[in-house]
């Protein structure tokens, strides 16, 4: 028909399928991921590719041998919401928003005893993630505690004390915890002075002894209401469940003791074994902030029982009619349990091998001169974000320079360190 005859009519432009065919010919994004050591390591992977090619690629690159205490942070989720790359999903259907991304490298699993570690290098990781979560407050420390602490990361940096090399103040322009109070460093450089003789790995070694015993190491925290609407934290740890309100813990739950962990919609629950003296089964009722954030704690329990409790992991249904029609989150954890991480860092683990420790920002300035810092320092980024906080439940030995340290007040963050005996709320009990 010919332009004279043809009847007037509409058009129309499919926006969203032109949209979809130029995504479709650009799928490789660009995440940008934060290392331990505050520097900034792009990577470009496949949207479509699942999250374990991303996390291949971080551990390659850092040439890590003990890889499952390692995850990646979602930097960009918020504080009421912690998230982790999950290895078994595609990497468009976890980072919503446009390239590139932004993903925190992290130790997710904190061991309870840092002897588990058989590589020198995996224990150094620890040392930075620990000691970066006290700078920043997400781990409280009593101020003797922190003290002793900063000063083996000193020892471990500049190695043993000198007069002619340490002279009065070389510590002044260091910051080893928030809101540092005046003459803090004086008492870093007292215990560093008993160091002597110490190598770095040996500092960082007894770093990591007297870290686990901080009442939030290796404790991941969740925000959440109980059945009166109060605010309160949900901890998870190797342990158990721990539970948080106003700063003060008020209930711990080993996992011998829970029988069952589920959700719905935003309440998460907790089913408790009964005791001799009980008729039936406690039941607990936590109020989320929303669907996510609960199935969030969920998947958190979930990989925190079976990294820590289990031999392996438990396989999943080959039933046809239980993989295609169950209800509800088919999530498992499917990486090597903490026995067979340490099994494998025995058999595969380097454990002479060389590496480049990184100089942390003020003892830097003295290292390598303001200027080299600052270019440096231009390819970190901030972590305000980073919500995963770190529980343990013991005491260190004590260590070959210094006796075991008793826990005092806690700096900013004031956290009870006099255990509570365990009691049920009975508003939490959903019948």
């Amino acid at each position: 028909m010919t332009a004279r005859f043809r009847l007037p009519a509409g058009r129309s432009y499919n926006v969203r399928a032109s949209e979809l065919a130029r995504d479709r010919q650009h799928t490789e994004v660009v995440c940008n991921i934060v290392l331990l050591d505050n520097t900034v390591q792009p990577f470009k992977v496949n949207k479509h590719d699942q999250g374990q090619v991303l996390l291949d690629a971080v551990f390659k690159h850092l040439e890590l041998t003990e890889r499952d205490y390692f995850g990646l942070h979602l930097a960009n989720d918020s504080s009421d919401c912690p998230r982790w790359l999950d290895p078994n999903k595609p990497i468009r259907k976890q980072l919503k928003r446009g390239s590139p991304h932004h993903l925190n490298f992290r130790v997710k699993f904190f061991v309870s005893d840092p002897n588990k570690l058989q590589e020198e290098y995996t224990r150094y990781l620890y040392f930075l993630q620990i000691k970066q979560d006290i700078h920043s407050g997400r781990l409280p420390c009593p101020h003797n505690t922190a003290a002793l602490l900063a000063s083996y990361a000193v020892q471990s940096e500049l190695g043993d004390y000198s007069e002619a090399e340490n002279p009065s103040g070389y510590l002044s322009e260091c910051s080893f915890i928030p809101s540092q109070p005046q003459g803090f460093e004086k008492e870093v450089a007292k215990h560093h002075q008993q160091h002597s003789g110490l190598s770095p790995a040996e500092s960082e070694f007894n770093y990591l002894n007297t870290a686990r015993s901080l009442e939030l190491y290796g404790v991941e925290l969740h925000y959440a209401r109980d059945q009166s609407n109060t605010e309160i934290l949900i901890g998870v740890m190797s342990a158990g469940v721990v539970i948080y309100k106003n700063r003060v813990r008020i209930n711990y739950f080993p996992w011998l003791k829970i029988v069952k962990i589920s959700f719905k919609c935003k309440q998460f629950f907790v089913q408790l074994r009964r005791d001799v003296n009980e008729t039936r089964e406690t039941l607990l009722g936590f109020n989320m902030v929303n669907y996510r954030a609960c199935k969030n704690l969920w998947k958190t329990c979930v990989e925190h029982h079976t990294f820590f409790r289990l031999d392996q992991p438990v396989p999943p249904q080959k039933n046809f009619f239980a993989h295609y029609f169950s209800l509800g989150s088919k999530f498992r954890y499917c990486g090597r349990t903490e026995a067979q991480s340490v099994q494998y860092g025995k058999e595969k683990g380097i454990k002479d091998r060389v590496f480049a420790r990184s100089p942390s920002k003020p003892l830097a300035r003295k290292l390598m001169g303001v200027t080299d810092w600052e270019a440096v320092s231009r390819n970190s980024l901030s972590e305000e974000r980073l919500e995963t906080q770190s529980l343990p439940t013991r005491s260190p030995p004590g260590t070959p320079n210094h006796p075991t340290i008793s826990q005092q007040l806690c700096l900013n963050t004031t956290i009870s360190q006099h255990s509570v005996p365990i009691r049920m709320y009975p508003n939490n009990i959903v019948s």
